[in-house]
Formats: structure tokens, sequence, C-alpha cells
């Protein structure tokens, strides 16, 4: 499954990383090495990172979100992406389950 992941360092951590051995590169070359995304964005007006992550590896990405909380000092966005194709095969059923379950309740 790929999932988009995001989260943006506060002030202090960043500065904690930016003056830490290896700096913010090394940071960041931890977290790209653990995720191993497909693709990734860097803002240059903030410290944010935002990765397109492509696994089914939960426990994996839970060490690496560990991570980003100890290093960034963040929580992590996660958002699942998928293809069109990909939409139009899970989200009708699983919307039809979740209408019924609502209605099992009295919704």
């Amino acid at each position: 499954m790929r999932y988009m992941v995001r989260f943006e360092a506060s002030i202090e951590q960043g500065a904690k990383v930016d003056g830490s051995p290896g700096g913010a590169g090394a940071a960041i070359g931890k977290i790209l090495e653990l995720f191993k995304p497909e693709s990734f964005y860097v803002s240059v007006f903030k410290r944010e990172l935002t990765m397109i992550v492509n696994s089914d590896d939960l426990a994996a990405l839970s060490e690496a979100a560990h991570v980003v909380q100890l290093v960034a000092g963040a929580n992590l966005e996660v958002t699942p992406v998928m293809t069109a194709d990909e939409a139009m095969a899970i989200l009708p059923p699983a919307i039809t389950r979740a209408v019924a379950a609502a209605r099992e309740l009295g919704f």
C-alpha cells in the first residue's frame, strides 16, 4: 500500500538536529533509509519532509515513525494514496459496508 507520509520538525528540535553530529543530512538520510520512499520532498522554507512510501510492513513503518518522533519531535501525518483504478476497486465496497454498519447503529 502506498502512503503519503508528512512531518514537520519543531523549531527547537530542528535546531538540535542541525547541531548534532552529521546534522540534518544524517537525520534525513536515516529517515530515508528507514522509509525507503519512492519519492520525497523537503521544504526549503521550513523543516518539513513529505514522502511517498510503498510498504505493507506495518512494523517497519511503526519503527520509522518512532524514529521521526524521537529525532524530529513530530508526529507523522500518514495518508493512504492510490491510483484511480485502485480507488475504484477499494472504495465503493468499503463505503457500502460503512453505510450498512452505520445503519445497524441507527444512523
